[in-house]
């Protein structure tokens, strides 16, 4: 509170609405507009005896828009006067029913947004809301180990709309440059600029050079924390059964994972594919070499990969779009590198 003579504070609140406004703003932050409804006042009124209370820092203005927001500055209440006024004010508001017309007030607020949301007619939007990542970056904060996650088979870049606002660093690799093209163009469309695109197989010098750059810059303070290298999190969909030999293919996603080191657990491997079916139209429609993988013997290949923690889960149809393969049963695998 502003320093000043005692006389002038007394003379502040002596008047009988500073002193109703000054308790007001103790029990809610209102508008002008609200306290003159609350008060029975003028909003010329109430502004000029806002203004003097705001002068002498009794309260604090806060602008929304068109609305000044006031409420009681911090500590003001220390001052024996002030905590006095206050005590008088709010056995006013009690009195003459002013205190219980606040809760009125307050819920005025929200009727504009009731009617809105009530109003017959309105649609939900079906699938995903284009503002997904929005809710995603929210969740970032959630995982623990978030610096760096590899997109292995990364096409057309499906995945980065999950990985990109989740992950600081993520590295998109597919060996069909045409297919990278299509995951950069939804890239710089989406505003994932945090997304390194490498061109190379699984096993190849490209992305353990990509990954050797990236985990040097991007985990510093990681790697001096634990030691770590490699990704926090390594992602494959419906990679594996593009494989030529699949339990090969696990070994290369296990190791571009992080090795675990001291107390710091292992990278994450998560791997989505097909569970067994009969379809052998997809080896022409998809390229297809593999009628997807039993769930145990999918566990066995990645324990015997050097994963720790394996768990298989198949996963409701409704989540597996509308492509050319939404008929089959798709399931989600995942462990923790073990060595």
């Amino acid at each position: 509170m502003a320093r000043q003579p005692r006389w002038e504070l007394y003379r502040l609140l002596s008047d009988a609405t500073r002193v109703r406004m000054l308790a007001l703003a103790s029990l809610e932050e209102l508008a002008v507009t609200e306290f003159a409804a609350l008060l029975r006042a003028s909003e010329s009124k109430v502004s000029r005896q806002a203004a003097a209370l705001r002068e002498a820092g009794l309260l604090i203005g806060r602008k929304q828009g068109t609305w000044l927001l006031l409420r009681l500055a911090a500590d003001v209440a220390k001052d024996a006067v002030v905590a006095d006024a206050l005590q008088a004010g709010r056995a006013v508001l009690e009195a003459d029913g002013t205190a219980q017309r606040l809760s009125h007030i307050i819920a005025q607020r929200d009727e504009a947004t009731r009617e809105f949301f009530n109003r017959p007619g309105r649609n939900a939007r079906s699938g995903l809301p284009p503002e997904m990542a929005c809710y995603l970056a929210a969740v970032a904060p959630l995982i623990d180990a978030r610096e760096l996650a590899i997109d292995a088979g990364t096409g057309d870049g499906a995945l980065l709309e999950v990985l990109a606002p989740l992950y600081r660093r993520v590295v998109a690799l597919d060996r069909s440059k045409a297919q990278l093209q299509l995951a950069e163009r939804r890239a710089r469309e989406r505003g994932f600029d945090n997304v390194r695109f490498v061109c190379g197989e699984l096993e190849g010098d490209e992305v353990r050079a990509a990954l050797q750059d990236v985990t040097g810059k991007a985990q510093d303070r990681a790697k001096q924390a634990s030691g770590a290298s490699g990704a926090d999190a390594v992602f494959a969909s419906r990679v594996l059964h593009h494989a030529p030999v699949p339990t090969r293919a696990l070994r290369s996603l296990v190791e571009l994972a992080a090795s675990p080191n001291g107390n710091a657990r292992g990278g994450r491997v998560v791997i989505i594919d097909y569970a067994p079916h009969r379809d052998e139209a997809l080896r022409e429609k998809q390229a297809d070499l593999w009628l997807g993988f039993d769930a145990g013997a999918l566990s066995l290949m990645a324990t015997e990969a050097g994963l720790d923690d394996v768990s298989c889960t198949k996963l409701p149809t409704a989540w597996c779009g509308d492509g050319p393969d939404r008929h089959l049963t798709w399931q989600v695998l995942s462990g923790t590198r073990s060595n």
